[in-house]
């Protein structure tokens, strides 16, 4: 199983992902790897090879910010929603591609999409309303990858 918090530390609000990876490094058994990244698109691949179960968690730029919410999807339902991040398009060509190579396929991806505000700007400080929803991302995705693991390892 894989955590995958995608972004760019670089870019204001875009780190999201990564900052709720970084809160969850040591939150789960050793089954559960934590990583984060800046790649998207087929540069995913690698990330994904034999691994079963996968979340990643992402930002997204909602039509409005304010009173937006943080969503759970699966990666089959991302392509008929709106205002998704650039990262989710690359996850569905990882997939094609992945099929079409014989390369197999995670079983379930699910996507944690946290909504942001400046995905673009320079800076290593994220918006305060963003950096708000940190824990409440870490939370969510506990109880997810919580839902994929055996109960004993709980």
């Amino acid at each position: 199983m894989l955590v995958l918090g995608l972004g760019n530390d670089l870019l204001k609000d875009d780190a999201v992902g990564i900052r709720v990876a970084e809160k969850l490094a040591s939150a789960f058994p050793p089954e559960v790897e934590v990583r984060s990244t800046s790649l998207f698109g087929l540069s995913l691949l690698d990330e994904l090879l034999g691994r079963e179960k996968v979340l990643v968690i992402d930002s997204y730029v909602p039509e409005e910010f304010v009173g937006s919410e943080i969503q759970e999807r699966n990666l089959d339902s991302v392509g008929e929603s709106c205002g998704v991040s650039p990262h989710f398009v690359g996850l569905g060509e990882v997939r094609e591609v992945m099929r079409r190579l014989g390369l197999g396929f995670p079983r379930e991806v699910r996507i944690l999409a946290i909504p942001v505000s400046d995905p673009t700007t320079f800076s290593t400080e994220m918006t305060p309303a963003v950096a708000a929803l940190v824990d409440e991302a870490a939370a969510r995705a506990r109880r997810i990858v919580d839902g994929w693991l055996p109960v004993a390892a709980h």
